[in-house]
C-alpha cells in the first residue's frame, strides 16, 4: 500500500515572505526577490524558474583548450547575456549594443580566428580603428568595455583558459 506524503508549506507555495515585504526564493545559495504582490511574484518566479534553477546547460560548454574561435566565444557570451535579458537583469538596448559591438570585433579580427592566435597588437589596432570611426569617446569606450568584459567573463567561467592581454588596450579619456 502506498503511503501519502503530507504536504508541507513549501509544497503548496514555492515562495517565502521576506521581512522586507517581498516574496523571495533561495536558489543555489542566493536569494531572489519577486515583488510584494503574491500573484505577480508567483508569476514572475514561474517565468524565470527554468533560468534560475540552472537549466541553461547549453550556455556551459567545456572549452577545447584555447582552440575556440572568436565567433564561438562571442556566441556563448551573447547567449549568457540573452538569458540575463530574459531575467530582466539587462536592458534590451545594452544587449543590442553588445551584439553590435561584438559583430564589429569579429568583422575586424575575423570570426574564424582562433583565440590563441589573437595578439595584443590586433586588439590595439582594433582600438585605433574605433578611434577613427567614432567621434564620440563614450561609444568607443563602450565597445572596448564590452570586448574586455567578454574576455574576462570567458576566463572567469572557464570557457577559456588563457585570454589575450586585453589590459594593454585601455579606454580613452573623455
Amino acid at each position: 500500500m502506498k503511503t501519502l506524503k503530507r504536504k508541507t508549506r513549501s509544497d503548496k507555495f514555492p515562495l517565502t515572505f521576506h521581512p522586507t515585504g517581498q516574496y523571495c526564493k533561495k536558489i543555489k545559495g542566493k536569494i531572489y526577490y519577486f515583488g510584494s504582490n503574491k500573484k505577480e511574484a508567483l508569476q514572475r518566479y514561474l517565468d524565470q524558474a527554468t533560468y534560475l534553477h540552472g537549466c541553461q546547460n547549453n550556455l556551459r560548454q567545456k572549452p577545447k583548450g584555447n582552440n575556440m574561435t572568436l565567433k564561438q566565444v562571442c556566441d556563448i557570451y551573447l547567449k549568457y547575456q540573452y538569458s540575463k535579458l530574459q531575467a530582466n537583469d539587462l536592458t534590451a538596448r545594452h544587449h543590442n549594443d553588445q551584439i553590435d559591438s561584438l559583430n564589429k570585433l569579429m568583422a575586424f579580427i575575423g570570426q574564424n580566428r582562433r583565440i590563441k592566435s589573437i595578439s595584443t597588437l590586433d586588439l590595439q589596432n582594433y582600438k585605433r580603428k574605433l578611434q577613427k570611426s567614432y567621434g564620440s569617446v563614450y561609444r568607443m569606450n563602450l565597445h572596448i568595455s564590452i570586448m574586455k568584459t567578454m574576455f574576462h567573463w570567458a576566463r572567469k567561467n572557464e570557457i577559456l583558459n588563457n585570454i589575450p592581454n586585453i589590459d594593454a588596450v585601455s579606454r580613452v579619456e573623455a
